[in-house]
């Protein structure tokens, strides 16, 4: 036996294994396969939870998952959930085996990176072959992964050094995670420089993603829009590439290319929730109901058995139709039917959850008043009289009461319940800019200062006669801050100016009118009215043109 194999099988004596399957005889045969390797140690588990449950009282050396698991949550799934509740170290390998071969299916389970990926059916020699390939690997970078584990950047970054100084064997790999960590630990000058003498060398796809990166994290959108838009265009299937694609596009206002760079990814790899979420967000920003209904949908698909389930996604559906309902009266009907049955399966699934029955009639009163169906009084004063006695009410519990009274016209007490909700509130970003979006004026310190920002701005381009900066200032401003009074006064303003220069178009007649009718409800008594009418006029006038 040559001294190579013999140090093999002593690698493979000092590991342990988890495998994961839910055939019992494919699960033995494995077993069986990897003790003859050498593992001293293999454990089996024959579902999702069984296989979480393990891990969370064992640190595995190696995990083979079947990605198909029946009913229980897939090996994907796990890889998901051993990331997000970092159970899982560098040091270890996770292998995904699978029978499915569909082109969806692989470039989803690649998208999650395991370690390695292996089709059924297949035999002892290609598992250890595949093994132990990845067994050096580690066994050689086991300093820099050990770091890593520890989220020790500096000390990794120290030994990949070392190791390309040594001219090691895996001296690319040491490149690629060096710079990597420069990224993680925010230091992105030395991170670009990496990448830029790799790619001076050579054209590496994940060196130029990762320059690609790093440039956006710099505030560099326009590079790094056209190192990725190339990328794109040359067939690039990194899923990652589309995502930052579409957050440049995002943040630069466009919306629209915004989503449809997601849709393209998800052509591709439908099976990410995070990207599923965030095209449904910008579908609902473009008002494409139909679209975003779906994205939502294939939101709580995959978030089944998942490590992100939660009730909320199918709040979220519920929601998204209700917002379908109010912009667009056809089909409400229809549309209330479908809200009703996401809240059905929704309390009868998560009966045990706090709240569930306040948290599905809050959105259940608002589908009755978008359709007119149900105006009694005593009904919703019940209803807000059980949410003050209700323990730890959600703050998204308390919006959708909010929600509720704004479509019943009574701004003031949806003000009230916004504001009582910030006061508590105002620490946590995320929730704070919730609340921001929904009411009428922003109400946490950031977003009063980020509105008045807007406002200076597009000062400056209307004494400038600037109005399509204007317009698209007022457009990107309304994002944050959809329902607020002056923003909306002053994207209106900017778009008549704008037609009465250069000529009305029905796009922008569109959108001129949807500003208006967010903010048909204010009264004679608010400070704005008188614009608002004024504004309202011209509007009047433009649409005689075309």
């Amino acid at each position: 036996m040559s001294l190579l194999r013999i140090d093999v099988i002593k690698m493979y004596q000092q590991k342990s294994a988890l495998v994961i399957d839910d055939f019992p005889d494919m699960r033995g045969s494995i077993r069986r396969m990897l003790i003859n390797m050498g593992i001293a140690s293999c454990d089996t588990a024959c579902n999702g939870e069984e296989a979480m449950a393990k891990c969370e009282e064992h640190d595995y050396d190696i995990i083979l998952a079947d990605f198909n698991l029946g009913r229980s949550k897939d090996g994907q799934q796990i890889l998901e959930e051993l990331r997000f509740k970092n159970l899982l170290k560098n040091t270890a390998i996770y292998m995904m085996i699978t029978a499915e071969t569909t082109k969806k299916m692989v470039f989803s389970v690649l998208e999650y990176q395991p370690d390695e990926y292996l089709s059924k059916p297949f035999t002892q020699g290609v598992l250890q072959k595949r093994l132990d390939r990845l067994l050096f690997e580690k066994n050689a970078l086991y300093d820099v992964n050990s770091a890593m584990d520890q989220f020790d950047y500096p000390r990794a970054i120290s030994s990949c050094k070392k190791k390309i100084d040594d001219s090691d064997k895996y001296k690319q790999r040491c490149y690629r995670i060096m710079a990597n960590c420069f990224y993680q630990d925010g230091q992105y000058a030395e991170a670009r420089q990496v990448y830029e003498s790799i790619l001076a060398v050579r054209s590496l796809e994940w060196a130029r993603i990762g320059l690609g990166k790093t440039l956006m994290s710099m505030d560099k959108l326009d590079e790094a829009e056209d190192l990725f838009t190339e990328l794109t265009k040359e067939g690039c299937l990194c899923m990652e590439v589309y995502d930052c694609l579409a957050e440049i596009r995002s943040q630069r206002g466009d919306v629209a290319a915004a989503q449809q760079t997601l849709e393209q990814a998800i052509e591709i790899s439908p099976n990410s929730i995070i990207r599923q979420k965030k095209l449904a967000e910008f579908c609902e920003e473009n008002r494409d109901w139909g679209q975003a209904e779906k994205a939502r949908r294939k939101v709580v698909k995959l978030a089944h058995n998942s490590v992100y389930e939660h009730p909320e996604h199918h709040f979220d559906l519920a929601r998204c139709i209700n917002t379908a309902i109010a912009e667009d009266p056809e089909k409400n009907h229809i549309r209330q039917q479908r809200v009703e049955e996401v809240l059905q399966k929704t309390k009868k699934k998560y009966s045990a959850y706090q709240n569930m029955a306040l948290q599905v009639d809050a959105i259940r009163a608002n589908t009755y008043a978008l359709v007119n169906e149900d105006d009694n009084r005593d009904r919703l004063a019940l209803l807000e009289k059980l949410l003050k006695k209700a323990d730890n009410a959600s703050p998204e519990l308390m919006m959708d009461m909010a929600r509720v009274y704004q479509v019943k016209n009574e701004r003031a007490t949806a003000s009230r319940i916004l504001s009582e909700l910030m006061d508590i509130y105002e620490d946590d970003t995320d929730i704070a800019s919730a609340i921001d979006r929904l009411a009428d004026d922003p109400l946490s310190s950031q977003g009063k200062r980020k509105a008045a920002e807007f406002n200076e701005e597009g000062k400056e381009h209307f004494s400038g006669k600037q109005f399509h900066d204007a317009i698209k200032l007022y457009k990107q401003a309304l994002r944050q801050f959809p329902n607020n009074i002056g923003l909306n006064l002053n994207l209106m303003l900017a778009l008549v100016r704008d037609m009465n220069a250069n000529g009305a178009s029905a796009s922008q007649l569109e959108q001129c009118q949807y500003a208006r009718d967010k903010i048909s409800h204010i009264e004679e008594d608010n400070p704005f009215y008188e614009r608002y009418t004024v504004l309202c006029q011209h509007l009047e006038k433009l649409q005689g043109t075309i």
